[in-house]
């Protein structure tokens, strides 16, 4: 039976908040030392109780304690840890160092001496540093480095897509072996998640309880970035489509690129939501300066809820760009959402290279809720891996039956534009929205609705002032 857990902390605020990123799937509360059911330490010199889950980390009085604990480390580097979320799933991450531990199993009844610590080292020590691993994870994807062939396309004068379609399909072009990749390997965030969760479930004695999604075990979003005016042309009769299954879904479009039809664009606002996708569809917006970026984005949104008469509150980036300072301008500008990034990319435009953030739930960066693209796009899946439309669809399927495994959000990206809804390619897709609908337990919801769900449902207490730091 799942109970709700209180989690103390000892540390810095800033790997706190780590901690509650990495366990926000879970229905928690945060306290202090003395009323927590677990203390999760990490780079601390005072450990306090027998009820601490020890992070290990690089500090030499880590390996003191060990020493007197009688446990010998031994680190190993780049080796895999299967990490199993249920009886069918297991995720898979490469940590950076691997903390194995030996020696005697320690009682964990506290010693005579309240500044002792008696550990069971199966119990209150991880195997991986966490809060390193997650940096790890995301910096790259917030701060990464674009490709030098995405620098050079994106720098010239004219826009990319001046180039025919099928020389920049040829471009992007994946490698036949990456047909076959199996999701679960590219969930490291997630591995990170879990491993952290059990811990706590072991040393606590206590299962978590899963964030609910309005009582749904999982969520699903459907979302098209309308990139062409025959995209936008194809969006009403894609929408009225979506309508006949009474699925609300976004519709992210550049308000610049070319002329938006005004009685289109209030159409797909009504019944779903329509989002900035850019001004130009450019792709230079990670090089451009916070205040002219600021600029570009407060235009975008007003000029699009002048458009159709409605509140835009996501944003969603050209070629799915990302970078810590688009977050951080669209926080300024008063967005609620992003969704820019993936969950995982067989080669992405930005780096030329398999990419993504390895999550399948929202996650708060800068302030602002990331909701991470976790189906993989058509456009990839099309084009970069060479499938059909019905391939595509039932990839779909199989991604979402995974992140309903995990308890996830399965986040769909199309473009309308695209062969999936060429005519006589449209039963595919209509398989994909015959699932989604027929699920009793999966919620449908536009972006900004699961934003309202996810705070709602977020962990009790979540502020910093309930995180014992020290």
């Amino acid at each position: 039976m799942c109970a709700l857990v209180r989690i103390g902390f000892q540390g810095k605020a800033s790997d706190a908040r780590v901690i509650k990123e990495l366990l926000s799937p879970w229905n928690i509360s945060f306290a202090g030392p003395e009323q927590a059911d677990i203390v999760i330490v990490y780079d601390c010199e005072e450990v306090i109780d027998d009820k601490a889950l020890i992070v290990p980390h690089d500090r030499s009085d880590f390996y003191d304690l060990l020493r007197k604990q009688k446990l010998r480390l031994e680190r190993s580097f780049h080796e895999p840890i299967q990490v199993a979320v249920s009886q069918q799933t297991a995720l898979t991450i490469w940590p950076e160092n691997l903390y194995n531990y030996e020696g005697p199993a320690a009682s964990t009844a506290k010693e005579n001496s309240s500044t002792e610590l008696t550990l069971n080292h199966e119990l209150s020590l991880l195997k991986v540093d966490v809060v390193k691993e997650y940096r790890r994870i995301v910096n790259p994807i917030l701060d990464g480095k674009s490709s030098t062939l995405y620098r050079l396309l994106t720098s010239l004068p004219i826009r990319y897509d001046i180039a025919p379609k099928k020389m920049r399909d040829l471009v992007m072009r994946g490698k036949r072996d990456e047909k076959n990749f199996n999701y679960c390997d590219k969930l490291p965030l997630d591995a990170l998640r879990f491993m952290v969760a059990k811990a706590v479930e072991r040393l606590s004695g206590k299962k978590l309880a899963r964030r609910a999604w309005k009582g749904k075990n999982t969520c699903y979003i459907v979302t098209h970035d309308v990139d062409t005016k025959q995209g936008l042309a194809r969006a009403a009769s894609i929408k009225k489509l979506e309508e006949r299954y009474d699925v609300e879904s976004a519709w992210y479009v550049p308000t610049k690129h070319y002329s938006l039809d005004s009685g289109t664009i209030k159409d797909l606002a009504n019944h779903g939501e329509v989002g900035v996708h850019g001004a130009q569809h450019s792709g230079n917006l990670t090089s451009l300066p916070g205040q002219k970026l600021l600029q570009l984005l407060c235009e975008a949104k007003q000029s699009l809820q002048k458009i159709s008469g409605s509140p835009v509150k996501g944003f969603r980036s050209p070629l799915l760009q990302h970078k810590s300072t688009i977050l951080e301008q669209l926080k300024k500008a008063d967005y609620m959402y992003d969704t820019s990034v993936p969950t995982w990319e067989p080669k992405h435009p930005q780096t030329m290279s398999p990419f993504g953030i390895g999550t399948v739930f929202p996650t708060l960066f800068n302030g602002l809720v990331e909701i991470p693209v976790s189906t993989v796009q058509d456009h990839q899946l099309l084009y970069v891996l060479g499938l059909t439309a019905k391939e595509t669809v039932k990839r779909w399927l199989s991604f979402m039956t995974m992140i309903k495994e995990i308890g996830g959000c399965s986040v769909l990206l199309s473009h309308p534009e695209y062969r999936l809804f060429d005519l006589g390619n449209t039963s595919a897709y209509e398989d994909f929205l015959n699932h989604v609908t027929s699920d009793s337990q999966g919620l449908l919801a536009t972006p900004s609705q699961l934003v309202e769900v996810w705070k709602h449902d977020a962990p009790l207490n979540p502020g910093s002032s309930a995180v014992c730091v020290r």
